[in-house]
């Protein structure tokens, strides 16, 4: 009786195993519905945020830390998508430094929200001895930003911004 059982589970679990799979590559075929196709995968854009940061007479600072402390995702309310939070909060933590001449490029990839998504950024003199004072800006990213972009890739989106650190002395 016990080797019939093990022989009809282990039949049973091949017979399971060769379905699951029939209908898994199924469901991956083209599905034509109005001209979209149906695939697996979340929508992703590329965000960059480029600029320069200078002192009080347009002299590029080296090394000033660029701090990206969080990015927002804002949902407004469509005919087709009521979102369970208006802001959706991504910490990110991310630091890096600016060149030689002051510039700096931050990339970020994430979901674009349905209506906006803002990038949080913090200039920081993180020298020993800091000579300036921290400033901070927020760049904003809307969906007509994005370029290029294809199925679940929705594009890439850039935008330059210009920082001037007032000097802690004056």
């Amino acid at each position: 009786m016990k080797k019939i059982n093990r022989e009809f589970i282990k039949g049973t679990n091949w017979a399971l195993a060769g379905l699951m799979s029939l209908l898994g590559f199924s469901s991956c075929e083209k599905i034509t519905n109005g001209g979209s196709t149906e695939e697996y995968g979340t929508p992703y854009a590329e965000f960059v945020v480029s600029g320069k940061v200078t002192d009080a007479d347009d002299q590029g600072l080296q090394g000033i830390g660029v701090i990206v402390s969080k990015v927002d995702h804002h949902q407004r309310t469509t005919s087709s998508f009521i979102p369970d939070r208006d802001v959706i909060t991504h910490e990110v933590r991310d630091t890096s430094r600016t060149s030689a001449n002051g510039a700096f490029e931050y990339h970020y990839n994430g979901t674009p929200g349905n209506d906006s998504v803002n990038v949080h950024i913090k200039f920081e003199d993180l020298s020993e001895n800091a000579r300036f004072e921290a400033d901070s800006a927020k760049v904003t990213f809307f969906g007509s930003d994005l370029k290029g972009g294809e199925r679940w890739y929705k594009g890439r989106a850039e935008k330059k911004i210009s920082i001037k650190l007032k000097n802690k002395g004056k």
